[in-house]
């Protein structure tokens, strides 16, 4: 069955209302628990029928998440395509763009990030329809971009589309409040700011190209990281860990009782060395504003010198147990404390909600240029960073 049938209902015919109310209650639990932690049963009694009833209107869960996913997509589409299009004023409308956009998250704020997170459980066909959608968009946004700054180079273009986009949906990535019409202005005149960052020359690729480790805990954990960043963790087997580092399982069984543990081991290595990227940012720093550039610097280096335990870090928190999950929460909002207590110092006109929501969407936008499609290094996604954080206008 193809994405499309999914779609169309030539494949299932279900009534929209019993359909709607599936996918709703799928989407609750994919994001509350990931997908391979979620179970049918569970999305059935959340539906009011039985896990048979459910079957008669998906043949699985990869349909499920294929159909959810692709209503998510077609959804975002469709808010996009109700902006007219606007010749005389391309960033006016490109600014309603980025509001209807940003609007969409805040509507769906607990679920806006799944696709994102549970891409790597698609099929490589599903995985295709969603991101042509999404592509729709992308292209949208890119031409605006093109005809606003004409000497834009295509992959310049493409860079900074994508910092616009993940400016936007960084509001899911956290549960900080303000009012909405706030949100709403602050992330469009973020996405707009970053629209206007001149990028500095890509500078040589500075990803780890040294020795591998000796030691054999090392050694099972640096490829766990590469596998889990490459294929997600429930699709990597102790197995494939262990050919990776050149060991049977027993092997990576003496170094880890499960497979869990390593993951565990990898977000607590992660989530240090972000702690560590902080203190020598401000160590190069003597002000406040220049702190603030500094720490964009410095998460900027990491991030692109180490895209595999990043990748893992923000990808595999829902693979811990409830008690690691609370510890690495408590250090990821110390970790924005610190920040924003710089921002704050350097930008005294802002809230302290304010200055958390410009933290996250420039920690975000680091992390999913330094990782995207379209090749951006640390100078890149710090410049763009920087901008989020020192040039977005307070809000009003």
């Amino acid at each position: 069955m193809t994405p499309g049938q999914l779609l169309n209902g030539t494949a299932r015919r279900s009534r929209p209302d019993r359909r709607a109310t599936i996918l709703a209650a799928a989407t609750a639990a994919f994001s509350a628990d990931g997908y391979h932690a979620t179970k049918l049963s569970r999305i059935a009694e959340a539906t009011g029928i039985s896990t048979p009833a459910l079957y008669r209107h998906f043949a699985n869960k990869s349909e499920l998440l294929a159909a959810v996913t692709c209503d998510m997509a077609l959804r975002i589409a469709g808010v996009l395509e109700s902006v007219p299009p606007r010749p005389d004023d391309p960033r006016g409308e490109l600014a309603e763009l980025i509001e209807g956009y940003v609007a969409d998250v805040l509507n769906h704020r607990d679920n806006a990030d799944l696709f994102r997170w549970e891409a790597t459980s698609l099929t490589a066909e599903d995985r295709r329809y969603v991101r042509d959608i999404r592509l729709t968009g992308h292209r949208r946004v890119r031409a605006l971009l093109q005809t606003l700054r004409p000497d834009l180079s295509r992959l310049d273009a493409d860079v900074l589309t994508d910092a616009v986009f993940a400016v936007a949906s960084s509001p899911a990535s956290h549960r900080i409040t303000m009012p909405r019409k706030t949100i709403v202005a602050l992330m469009r005149d973020a996405a707009l700011t970053v629209a206007e960052v001149d990028l500095p020359p890509e500078g040589p690729d500075t990803a780890s190209t040294g020795l591998s480790p000796a030691g054999r805990r090392e050694s099972v954990l640096a490829a766990a990281v590469g596998l889990f960043a490459d294929r997600g963790f429930h699709e990597v087997t102790v197995e494939d860990i262990g050919t990776a580092s050149g060991l049977p399982p027993s092997g990576v069984y003496r170094h880890f009782p499960s497979k869990q543990a390593i993951v565990a081991a990898a977000l607590e290595r992660a989530s240090g060395r972000v702690t560590a990227a902080i203190a020598d940012g401000l160590a190069q720093a003597g002000s406040a504003t220049a702190a603030v550039s500094s720490l964009a610097r410095s998460y900027g280096r990491l991030c692109a010198d180490d895209r595999a335990i990043i990748t893992v870090y923000r990808r595999c928190f829902g693979a811990l147990e409830p008690q690691e999950r609370t510890a690495l929460r408590r250090q990821q909002r110390a970790n924005i404390d610190e920040w924003s207590t710089w921002l704050l110092a350097a930008r005294p006109e802002l809230s302290s909600a304010a200055a958390r929501f410009l933290v996250h969407a420039a920690l975000d936008t680091t992390g999913d240029l330094t990782g995207a499609p379209h090749p951006c290094g640390a100078a890149r996604a710090a410049a763009v960073a920087d901008a989020v954080l020192l040039r977005t206008a307070a809000p009003a």
